[in-house]
């Protein structure tokens, strides 16, 4: 619904501004700006294994398995192997 949101606050200001209400376009820019801004602000949150000692022991994989860790590639690895074994994530609160 938020997508839809923007998308029509998006369309309202770029016809706005091509029919000459700049002063409107600009406002509802503002508009939009907040709208996306706080919808960033409500996804985040860094994601937490739900089992970490299967998390670690994956990670302890990785590190044997790649001479630089941590790196995109180890990460990606421990994690591919930490879904395999069953582990979830979740958000941090």
């Amino acid at each position: 619904m938020e997508k839809d949101l923007l998308s029509a606050i998006h369309n309202i200001a770029c016809e706005l501004e091509d029919n000459g209400f700049l002063r409107e376009a600009d406002v509802l820019s503002d508009v939009f700006i907040k709208v996306a801004a706080k919808k960033k602000k409500k996804s985040s949150g860094k994601n937490v294994p739900n089992n970490p000692s299967l998390w670690a022991s994956c990670q302890a994989q990785a590190k044997a398995k790649f001479d630089i860790h941590p790196s995109a590639y180890s990460n990606a690895f421990a994690s591919k192997i930490y879904k395999q074994k069953g582990g979830t994530w979740r958000k941090a609160k």
